[in-house]
């Protein structure tokens, strides 16, 4: 696994590529299906496969005032 913080660290070899976006704060099963079927398309369509999600959780961001919660911590 390779780790990005912008679109412009992104090598030329994954531009154009399948992204899956959400808050992925745990891998559960609705989480393995949408990363499952981002993989599928990209096999399909010859081209990488990557997530994009979101760090600090856009909870934090929108509502600062409550407490944050997360399944799995960022890293």
């Amino acid at each position: 696994m390779r780790i990005f913080r912008h679109y412009t660290e992104l090598p030329a070899a994954v531009r154009g590529g399948v992204v899956a976006l959400g808050n992925f704060d745990g891998v559960h099963l609705a989480h393995q299906r949408i990363l499952g079927t981002a993989l599928d398309i990209a096999r399909a369509a010859g081209v990488a496969a990557g997530v994009m999600t979101f760090e600090p959780h856009p909870r934090v961001v929108f509502n600062p005032n409550q407490p944050s919660f997360r399944l799995t911590p960022f890293r």
